[in-house]
């Protein structure tokens, strides 16, 4: 089975007809909408968030098609939902441990930075090899102005210090490679530049090792995404790396929009006043406030619901595993959509919304 079709198979599964097939296509393909970005968290999918970046709709339709063939998914009703069928759970459970690289992906919250994150390692990984060879007159594989910015500040300023540099980023990179499956962890060093050395594409890759581009793309990110989760989390364990990209973890992932919003309320503006000063409609805030309290650690959302109604509805949740408003809107009909909304982003972890 190609990869594609084991990410769309397994995102079905989890889904498991909660929602049409549209809603997974732009989980998938990446699309910041409030629906996609709580539904990734909601279904405890932040892995396959933006896995296939750049799938067509008709791509996508072509495979649905591809596995309604095979007869590992099918569609009941008339309703756009589909569902994995007991051959798509065998096809599954057979592409398993090939595929496991795919569980250090986490899109959902890595997918808006790895890009300018890994510039910036690229350009530095290639400036330093060089650097410490004194050789000068090399082509930079990355020109993009923040990237180019970023390195220049912090590059060490003697030789002494370049090699020291050196010794401790080798060091930090092993640490995360050796950890990653073989495949994996080869294609994320030989797309690196360096002394009169030139990283690959994934075309060149992909011909190089029998995979598809996608392939190589998914296992590249899945060691990217894991170097930048233990370097968030281990900054003192990787001081290089979390010098060259700790602007972009520390900057929370809201969609500008959200951003916007959160910064009226850091100002303390209320509901009203942000809305009157935005020209949102209320649906738009709405959204915003999920959002936000789905992503920054430290938001409360106690302004907008008791301690007391927030225990209720997680005690209905858990031990329902509902995933659906309107069976916990039914149970308790005193409260919001929104209040049943940002409790599940605030405190249901992987069931949030």
């Amino acid at each position: 089975m190609n990869i594609c079709n084991t990410i769309i198979l397994e995102v079905l599964r989890v889904i498991n007809g909660s929602r049409k097939w549209s809603g997974v296509y732009y989980i998938l393909s990446g699309k910041k909408t409030s629906q996609s970005l709580s539904d990734s968290q909601w279904f405890g999918i932040e892995s396959y968030y933006s896995s296939l970046k750049g799938i067509s709709l008709e791509q996508f339709q072509e495979h649905l098609q591809n596995l309604l063939g095979l007869n590992w998914i099918e569609k009941r009703d008339e309703e756009e939902k589909f569902f994995v069928t007991e051959h798509g759970i065998s096809a599954l459970e057979a592409e398993k441990e090939r595929f496991s690289f795919l569980e250090k992906l986490n899109g959902l919250k890595y997918s808006s930075i790895d890009l300018a994150c890994w510039q910036v390692i690229s350009l530095y990984c290639q400036a330093l090899s060089n650097s410490i060879y004194l050789f000068t007159k090399y082509s930079p594989v990355i020109r993009e102005r923040s990237a180019v910015k970023r390195v220049k500040e912090v590059f060490p300023k003697t030789d002494e210090n370049r090699t020291a540099a050196a010794e401790k980023l080798f060091s930090e990179l092993f640490c995360v490679l050796s950890e990653a499956d073989t495949i994996s962890a080869e294609i994320f060093v030989r797309k690196l530049s360096g002394y009169k050395r030139i990283g690959l594409t994934y075309e060149q890759l992909a011909e190089d090792l029998g995979l598809t581009k996608l392939e190589c793309m998914l296992r590249f990110r899945s060691v990217l995404h894991e170097l930048l989760s233990r370097t968030s989390q281990q900054p003192e364990s990787f001081p290089v790396l979390f010098s060259l990209i700790t602007r972009y973890i520390a900057a929370p992932p809201l969609t500008k929009s959200a951003s916007h919003t959160y910064e009226l309320l850091k100002e303390k503006k209320s509901v009203s006043e942000i809305m009157r000063i935005r020209k949102l409609k209320m649906s738009t805030l709405e959204d915003h406030l999920v959002e936000i309290a789905r992503t920054i650690p430290n938001f409360s959302i106690q302004p907008f619901i008791s301690q007391e109604e927030m225990k209720k509805v997680l005690t209905y949740f858990e031990t329902n595993n509902e995933n659906k408003l309107r069976p916990i809107k039914e149970a308790f009909p005193h409260l919001t959509y929104l209040q049943i909304r940002l409790v599940l982003a605030k405190e249901g972890g992987n069931n949030g919304s």
